[in-house]
């Protein structure tokens, strides 16, 4: 039967068995040989690769988009912007940026390492002209101003981003109040738009070209929180690993991607595809916290910051497209501009409104020069907006007298508020950020 067997099949012989065989016998002697086994393992199912780490309404990142900069920085200075500025801490991009002498090795897909690295390779010939790629214009590359111009800001491309949107969406987006019956409604978002149209006006006047990327109360995006409610449940899974998230819960998500994400991302595509402004100033007010956000009563803080992008904690860097964002801003130098230009908006804010110098813990935000009211802090808007951006958050709209110049309107002139004369809030936020913004273009022009 054997024999039969073998010749049907090929014509093996006795001696191909004897061999097969032999080759048994000896694997058996020999461990390191191992034997066929009758019945194989089937092979393992290939592991599922893991979707990318992105932030909220983000999209997976294109690495090639670093291409047009290898070869456009050095060691020493990509070293120094990412440590002294960008990162909070060396430990927030250990193992996903590695510092090589002649590159830095960066991990695409922060909770996959198997997608492998993009290796961005160094300038090494410090004589080799160098093209740095952006749809911005530096200052520094301005035509310089004939002596005492009038028009210093011509040439220059601004957006004005009034922060957040007002009107009936205020108290949607949680920048809304109202303490007394007969009192105007305290919303940010209006207030924003009064100080932009009037700071559009003194900027256009010294020669600027500038675009408003809001002109009403009204969303930009064309998305409400109704749209975001499948975004919302996949975000909260995701994070909380909680698939039967509560409704009311999945209703507050939904309404955070719309004001905060969706809002922000698109005035992004805005500035980014149709503007595509030389800098973008973003407009705010801020506020103290309440003591008791269920009976809200007056603070006695009231203050000035200006945020330039920077400080990315760990968990910002892990998020794989904003780690890119992150690395464009680098790469493009916004930090320069954006510091020398804040340097000089702080000084006039400071002398038009007075306030002290508001201060972070270290946290969410870091020091990077010794100007107390400057702040580098990773936000959105001065993320995605691929320019430099100033971020301004003067002024505590709960405080008690910001609240009665509020009460106050857009009069003109000068009104006396606890002894002092003062222009309107919003004429007096302006002129502050005006003042910075011609000090800063005759210096470098």
């Amino acid at each position: 039967m054997i024999f039969l067997a073998a010749l049907l099949n090929g014509g093996a012989t006795f001696s191909g068995l004897e061999s097969a065989a032999g080759a048994k016998a000896e694997a058996k002697k020999d461990p390191e040989i191992p034997a066929t086994p009758l019945n194989p393992p089937p092979p393992a199912p290939p592991k599922k690769v893991p979707e990318p780490i992105v932030a909220r309404l983000g999209n997976p990142p294109d690495w090639s988009r670093l291409d047009l900069y290898q070869r456009t920085i050095t060691r020493e200075e990509f070293t120094r912007l990412l440590d002294h500025c960008y990162a909070r801490d060396p430990g927030a991009y250990q193992g996903i940026i590695q510092i090589f002498p002649d590159r830095a090795r960066v991990l695409r897909q922060s909770n996959h390492p198997g997608a492998g690295h993009y290796d961005l390779y160094f300038l090494t010939d410090r004589r080799k002209p160098v093209t740095i790629e952006r749809y911005w214009t530096p200052p520094w590359k301005l035509e310089e101003l004939p002596p005492n111009s009038d028009k210093p800001l011509r040439g220059v491309r601004i957006a004005i981003d009034p922060g957040h949107i007002g009107g009936e969406w205020a108290d949607v987006e949680q920048r809304y109040y109202k303490i007394g019956e007969d009192t105007i409604p305290v919303a940010e978002g209006t207030m924003t738009l009064k100080v932009a149209r009037l700071l559009e006006k003194n900027l256009t006047a010294l020669g600027a070209t500038v675009v408003l990327t809001r002109t009403d109360t009204e969303p930009v995006t064309p998305l409400r929180p109704s749209d975001l409610m499948d975004e919302a449940r996949a975000w909260l899974s995701k994070t909380t690993g909680n698939q039967l998230a509560p409704k009311d819960l999945v209703e507050r998500t939904a309404s955070r991607l719309f004001y905060v994400s969706a809002e922000l991302r698109t005035r992004a595509d805005l500035i980014n595809e149709t503007i595509r402004p030389d800098l973008v100033l973003c407009l705010h007010f801020d506020a103290a916290p309440w003591l008791n956000p269920y009976k809200p009563a007056f603070r006695d803080k009231n203050h000035l910051h200006l945020i330039i992008n920077g400080c990315y904690v760990r968990g910002e860097i892990e998020e794989d497209d904003t780690r890119l964002e992150m690395l464009l801003r680098l790469l493009q130098r916004t930090y320069y501009y954006e510091l020398g230009l804040s340097e000089e908006i702080s000084k006039t804010m400071r002398d038009e409104t007075r306030l002290p110098a508001f201060g972070y813990d270290g946290k969410t935000a870091k020091s990077v020069s010794s100007n107390e009211y400057i702040w580098a802090r990773n936000l959105l808007a001065n993320r995605v907006f691929r320019c430099p951006v100033v971020f301004l958050e003067p002024f505590c709209m709960n405080n008690r007298g910001v609240h009665a110049r509020v009460q106050a309107g857009e009069y003109r002139g000068l009104k006396e508020f606890d002894g002092v004369y003062r222009k309107n809030i919003y004429q007096e936020y302006a002129d502050g950020v005006t003042g910075g913004v011609v000090r800063y273009f005759r210096k470098v022009r």
